[in-house]
């Protein structure tokens, strides 16, 4: 997950321009006057006083915001104040806030994300970083993320199923389904006709299901599903499949990661519809 510097922004009125990022870009005001954006970009308001605003102008202040879909964050943006700057760099859209900043936007995120009833994961790769340790009596462990069991509850509060089909027979698989409350299913050697009945047991389209998968064995499951996902070290193979790469790596927040992208997509397609 990308480390996003805490930008200090220079403002007219702190509530108004608090208003304005939480309205048109999806950022919380979660303390004060820090705004938080939906991939950790962190943005704190500093209120100046009337005399010295119009000096400040944002305090220079250039943003570069990563948004589910650029149209409706532009879109949004002008509605609720900001304007578009004209003679923008070649091939970049730039836009301006109320009081000066400049903001450009990239795209980031799941389209269609608001569809997805089911989430799907495997687990050696995805939920672990893919090492077993041995002891001398030959007992296996793995690793976890605790930030993944957090993703795990952000995305159950969207309102989308998640359970874990592994290929490989281990306790530990059903041990860490329990801990962080999901279905599990492991000793799994055909991944895709388990995800189709799943999906059919449940009443649900195949193409309202997401998988997250990290080697060539989540192939014909990822194959079969509406929606893919893969943490950023898996196999070249299934990063070519996958339409959103996490930029952690699988066992280190991925699901994590995978959480907000799916809250900062549902969030703005819901705000589309709205």
């Amino acid at each position: 997950m990308s480390i996003h510097p805490q930008v200090t922004l220079l403002v007219r009125n702190v509530e108004k321009t608090a208003e304005f990022y939480e309205k048109s870009l999806g950022y919380d005001l979660v303390w004060d006057s820090l705004l938080l954006g939906p991939y950790g970009q962190s943005l704190r308001l500093l209120e100046v006083s009337l005399g010295m605003s119009e000096d400040v102008k944002g305090g220079g202040v250039a943003l570069n915001v990563q948004v589910p879909d650029v149209q409706t964050a532009a879109e949004a943006i002008v509605a609720h104040g900001g304007t578009k700057c004209e003679g923008a760099l070649a091939g970049q859209e730039m836009y301006t806030g109320l009081n000066g900043e400049l903001i450009r936007l990239s795209a980031r995120g799941i389209p269609g994300a608001s569809r997805i009833r089911l989430v799907i994961y495997d687990f050696d790769g995805v939920m672990t970083d893919n090492r077993v340790f041995v002891d001398q009596k030959g007992v296996e462990t793995v690793a976890a993320h605790r930030g993944d069991g957090m993703g795990i509850g952000m995305i159950r509060r969207l309102g989308m199923e998640q359970c874990i089909v592994s290929t490989e027979r281990n306790d530990v698989v059903q041990a860490r389904a329990k801990k962080i409350g999901i279905e599990a299913a492991h000793g799994v050697a055909d991944k895709s006709s388990l995800v189709i009945q799943l999906a059919a047991s449940k009443g649900l389209a195949l193409s309202d299901v997401l998988f997250m998968g990290n080697d060539v064995n989540d192939a014909g499951a990822m194959g079969v599903c509406g929606f893919r996902a893969a943490p950023a070290d898996s196999h070249p193979s299934i990063l070519a499949m996958a339409d959103y790469v996490t930029e952690a790596t699988g066992g280190h927040g991925c699901i994590r990661e995978l959480a907000d992208a799916l809250k900062a997509s549902v969030r703005a397609e819901k705000g589309r519809q709205d």
